[in-house]
């Protein structure tokens, strides 16, 4: 890959963010992220961090995040898939000191393009379901509560016992049947 295409391959790799650009009826612009949406808005969070809904009505366009990247990922993807078939054997077979750029060569655009792709479609995908969602009774800022539980309860939810209590037709295996009477662990049970 030729030196000066690296910092351009890093400017937009660093370059690219998670906000959403929504033009506006108005002609204006909004550089937000898209939290959600409701029947007549999209809930908006500003990089002040502040949510502001705007109304569906007032919004012309939405340019979401991701979808520059996902194309450019899949260019380079394909790209080194190519280069990956076409140059494997010869990257096998070279020894010595030519072996290790000419494999870095090989491999490089498909290691580049594939966390671009799968990055730029997560962030494309993850705004344009939450610019989709309408929610009828709108969003109460209210997140449930997890029931108790112990990270090490592997019980059916459907499962009535106390943890750590045993079930009803438990059994104690033979070996600790002597620790019943009074017995030691190791088996001995007197002197």
């Amino acid at each position: 890959m030729p030196t000066r295409l690296i910092p351009a391959l890093l400017t937009v790799l660093c370059g690219c963010s998670t906000t959403a650009t929504i033009s506006l009826i108005n002609g204006g612009r909004v550089e937000a992220k898209i939290q959600h949406g409701t029947k007549d808005a999209l809930v908006l969070k500003t990089v002040a961090g502040v949510e502001v809904p705007v109304p569906r009505l007032e919004i012309s366009d939405i340019d979401h995040p991701g979808n520059g990247d996902a194309v450019l990922g899949g260019l380079l993807s394909a790209y080194g898939a190519l280069n990956i078939a076409t140059n494997f054997e010869t990257c096998r077979e070279l020894r010595g000191d030519a072996r290790t750029p000419y494999c870095i060569g090989t491999f490089l655009p498909a290691s580049v393009g594939v966390p671009m792709l799968i990055w730029g479609l997560t962030t494309w995908v993850s705004s344009r379901l939450a610019a989709a969602s309408t929610s009828p009774s709108g969003y109460t800022g209210v997140v449930p509560s997890l029931p108790p539980s112990s990270p090490f309860d592997f019980s059916p939810s459907g499962d009535s016992r106390v943890p750590g209590e045993a079930p009803d037709d438990y059994r104690p295996s033979g070996r600790s049947e002597g620790l019943e009477g009074g017995g030691r662990a190791g088996g001995k049970t007197g002197t």
